[in-house]
C-alpha cells in the first residue's frame, strides 16, 4: 500500500447517563458495548432498563436484558424477557425474520427442566438459517436425553450441515451413532472430527467407546491413554466434557469419565470439590441414589481451596446437593461464591448465613459475608464481627489479617489499635507486601518517622496491581517529616541531605519515579534550608523550581496528575520569591475549588481501568471528595493567613477521614 499521512481517529468517547441517551437504539448498543468489553466500574442493566421503561416491547433490548439475565444465573427472570421479545417479533407474523429470542428461550427452558417447552422454542428457532446450527444441536441433546437416538439424529444432521465444524455437534452425532450400534459409520466421523481437531476430548473419548464395543482392547486402552495425557488431570476439561455428555442425558458416560479421574487422584489436595458433586447429580439422574448420596457426602468433606464455581450449569447441580444433602455446609458456600461473582448479592449472603449456621468454623464463610455486609449491606458492624471471627478462627491468615486492618481503617478505627494488631502478628504482616506498607503508614501516622523509615529500607518490595505508589509514597512521607523535624532543630545539612535522598527512590522499595512526577515540597524545603544557611542563590533556585508545575487544582481521582496539594507549596514557594500576588493567587484556588466541589456527585471515571488503591471495601466517593475539599480549602485558608479558619477546615477533614496523612501533617504543624 502506498505510504500517505493518515487521518487520526476521534477518540473514544464516554458513556452518558442513560437518561441522557436519546434513542433506544443507542441505549442498546451502549449496554452491549459494556457487556462486550467487561467493563471495570460500567454496568449494562441500566442502559437495558431505561430502554424498557421507555418501550417494554423493545425486541432487541428485551433479548439482550434477558440475556444478560442468564448468564447471571436467573434463568426463571430471563425467561420473562425472551418471551416479550418473542411476542413482539411474532406480532404480524408467526416466523419472525430474527429467530434468536425463539434460541435465547429455549436455553433458559432447558435450564428450567421445561424439557417440552424448550423443544418447541429450539423448532421454532430454526426458521431462521443463523440459527439452524444452534436450534438443531437443541432439538438433538432433547431427543437424545428422552431416548429418541434416531430422531436425534436426524436433527444432529441438520445441525452439522449448517456449520460443518461445531465439534459439540460432531461429537453429540458420535455418540448417536455409537447408541445405535452405526460403529463403522460411527468410527470414520469420529476420526474426521480428529482431524478437525487434534484435542478434541470428546471424539477421543467416543472413539475409545467405540474400539471397545467393537472389541478391539488395545486400541481401546491406546485411546485412553492418549485422552488422558492431552487431559493434562485437569477438573475443568474433565468437567466440560462431562457435561457436554449430560446435557444430551447420557450420564453413565459423564460418570465414567468423572470416575476414571477419582481413580487418578495424585494431588496432595486431594479431588476437586466440583468433581464429587457432579458425580452425585449424575447419579442422582440416574436414579442410584445410593451412590448420588456417597458422593454428596465425599464432596462436603472435600478441601475447599481453590474451589470457585463459575458455570451456570454448577447452580441446578449444588441446588440438588442442598436439597439431597441438607448438612452439606460447602455446597451452600459455593453456590453463594457463584452468586456473588454473579451480582446476586443477596442471594449470595443468604446462602453463606445457610453455610455458616452449618458450620461456624468455616473461616472463609466468614471472611465473604464480612466483604458483602460492608459492600452490599452498608453494614459496618456486621462485617467487622464477621471478619473478625474469620481471623480468630485462622490467626495464621496473612490475607485476612490484611483484609481487617484494611476494614478497620475504612470504619476509623485508632492507629494506635491498629499497629498493636499489626505488631502482635509481625510474622504475618512479614508475608505480604501491601500489610507489611501499612504496619510502615501506621508509623507515620503516629509520628514515629525513624522506625517508619527503618522499615522501610528493612525489606525488598515487589511492585503490585493496585499498589503503585504506596510504598514509595510513605518513604517520602517520612524523609520529608524527618526534614521539617531537622529544619527546626537547625540542622540544615541534614534536612537537605534527607530531602535529596527523598527525590529518588531505593532500589528497595521496588519502584522508580516517574518522569513527569513533581518535587514540589521538597524543593520549597530545600529552598528554606539553603535560605536559612544565608546562601540565597541556591535557595533561588530551589524556590523557582518549587513554584512551577500545573496551578490547576485536581480532584481525588489523580492518577499521574500532579496532586492537588503541591499548588500548596507553589504558593509558599511564590512568597519567597517575593510574588505575594502570585501566591495569594494559588491559595484562592485551593480554596475556591474545595467550596465549589465539597457537594460533587462523585464517580469513577467511566476511562479508568484500574484504580489507584486496592478496593476490597467500596469507598464512600462522596465522602472522600469531601475530605479532599476540606483539605485543600484548609490549605488555601492557612496560605492567606487564616489560621483559625483553616484549622476548623482540617478538623472537618479529621473527622471524616482519620487516616489522611495530608491533614495529618497540617494537624500536627499546627
Amino acid at each position: 500500500e502506498k505510504e500517505k499521512i493518515l487521518e487520526n481517529p476521534d477518540p473514544a468517547q464516554a458513556a452518558r447517563e442513560p437518561e441522557e441517551i436519546k434513542t433506544n437504539e443507542d441505549l442498546f448498543l451502549t449496554g452491549l458495548h459494556l457487556e462486550q468489553y467487561r467493563h471495570a466500574t460500567y454496568d449494562p442493566d441500566p442502559y437495558y432498563l431505561e430502554g424498557l421503561k421507555r418501550n417494554p416491547d423493545d425486541i432487541r433490548i428485551n433479548n439482550a436484558y434477558g440475556t444478560l439475565l442468564f448468564k447471571r444465573g436467573l434463568f426463571a427472570e430471563s425467561e420473562k424477557y425472551f418471551r416479550r421479545a418473542v411476542s413482539k417479533l411474532t406480532w404480524k407474523n408467526p416466523n419472525p425474520y430474527d429467530s434468536e429470542p425463539y434460541y435465547n428461550l429455549g436455553v433458559s427452558l432447558e435450564m428450567q427442566e421445561k424439557l417440552d417447552e424448550a423443544f418447541d422454542s429450539y423448532y421454532k428457532a430454526t426458521w431462521s438459517g443463523d440459527w439452524q446450527d444452534s436450534g438443531y444441536y437443541g432439538l438433538a441433546r432433547i431427543q437424545c436425553t428422552r431416548g429418541y437416538y434416531k430422531e436425534a439424529l436426524e436433527f444432529i444432521n441438520k445441525s452439522i450441515i449448517k456449520n460443518y465444524h461445531n465439534t459439540k455437534a460432531r461429537n453429540l452425532k458420535s455418540a448417536l451413532l455409537r447408541k445405535l450400534n452405526l460403529l463403522s459409520e460411527a468410527k470414520r466421523f469420529t476420526l474426521e472430527t480428529i482431524e478437525i481437531d487434534k484435542l478434541d476430548f470428546t471424539a477421543r473419548n467416543e472413539l475409545h467407546y467405540i474400539y471397545q464395543i467393537l472389541g478391539r482392547e488395545e486400541q481401546a486402552e491406546q485411546e485412553k491413554v492418549e485422552l488422558t495425557k492431552i487431559m493434562r488431570d485437569s477438573y475443568h476439561n474433565y468437567l466440560e466434557t462431562a457435561i457436554d455428555y449430560s446435557k444430551a442425558g447420557l450420564y453413565s458416560e459423564a460418570i465414567e469419565l468423572l470416575e476414571r479421574l477419582v481413580k487418578r487422584n495424585n494431588r496432595k489436595e486431594g479431588i476437586y470439590p466440583l468433581i464429587y458433586y457432579y458425580l452425585g447429580y449424575y447419579y442422582l439422574q440416574n436414579q442410584d441414589h445410593e451412590k448420588a448420596e456417597r458422593y454428596f457426602k465425599l464432596a462436603a468433606v472435600a478441601c475447599p481451596l481453590y474451589c470457585f464455581p463459575n458455570r451456570n450449569y454448577t447452580i441446578p447441580v449444588l441446588e440438588k446437593a442442598m436439597e439431597f444433602n441438607p448438612v452439606d455446609s460447602k455446597a451452600a458456600y459455593y453456590l453463594a461464591n457463584l452468586y456473588y461473582d454473579k451480582k446476586q448479592s443477596e442471594k449470595a449472603i443468604s446462602l453463606w448465613e445457610v453455610s455458616r449456621k452449618l458450620n461456624p468454623s468455616f473461616p472463609t464463610v466468614h471472611r465473604n459475608l464480612a466483604q458483602a455486609y460492608y459492600n452490599k449491606q452498608n453494614n459496618g458492624e456486621k462485617a467487622k464481627a464477621a471478619l473478625e471471627k474469620a481471623f480468630a478462627l485462622d490467626r495464621r491468615d496473612s490475607r485476612v489479617l490484611f483484609e481487617l486492618d484494611q476494614l478497620y481503617k475504612n470504619i476509623g478505627v485508632d492507629h494506635k489499635d491498629r499497629l498493636d494488631l499489626l505488631e502482635e502478628y509481625q510474622d504475618l504482616v512479614k508475608e505480604r507486601d501491601d500489610l507489611f506498607t501499612e504496619y510502615v503508614t501506621l508509623y507515620n501516622n503516629l509520628g514515629k518517622y525513624k522506625e517508619a523509615s527503618r522499615l522501610l529500607m528493612s525489606r525488598n518490595f515487589h511492585p503490585w496491581e493496585g499498589g503503585e505508589g504506596k510504598v514509595t509514597s510513605q518513604y517520602v512521607y517520612c524523609q520529608l517529616a524527618l526534614a521539617r523535624h531537622a529544619l527546626a532543630e537547625r540542622e540544615y545539612n541534614k534536612a537537605i541531605d534527607l530531602l535529596d535522598t527523598a527525590k529518588k527512590y531505593p532500589k528497595n522499595l521496588g519502584e522508580g519515579k516517574l518522569p513527569i512526577a513533581r518535587n514540589n515540597e521538597l524543593d520549597y524545603y530545600i529552598g528554606c534550608a539553603y535560605q536559612e544557611m544565608g546562601d540565597s542563590e541556591k535557595a533561588l533556585i530551589f524556590f523557582k523550581e518549587a513554584a512551577s508545575g500545573s496551578d490547576e487544582p485536581t480532584d481525588i481521582m489523580f492518577y499521574n496528575d500532579q496532586p492537588a496539594d503541591l499548588i500548596f507549596y507553589q504558593g509558599l514557594a511564590l512568597r519567597k520569591l517575593g510574588l505575594e500576588k502570585e501566591a495569594r493567587g494559588m491559595f484562592n484556588k485551593l480554596y475556591d475549588y474545595g467550596e465549589k466541589h465539597i457537594f460533587d456527585d462523585m464517580k469513577i471515571d467511566y476511562f479508568a481501568v484500574s484504580l489507584p488503591d486496592f478496593l476490597l471495601f467500596d469507598t464512600d466517593l462522596n465522602k472522600k471528595n469531601r475530605v479532599h475539599c476540606h483539605y485543600l480549602m484548609a490549605l488555601g485558608l492557612k496560605g492567606l493567613g487564616k489560621e483559625e479558619r483553616a484549622r476548623k477546615e482540617l478538623g472537618k477533614a479529621h473527622l471524616l477521614d482519620i487516616n489522611h496523612q495530608g491533614v495529618l501533617t497540617h494537624l500536627r504543624i499546627y
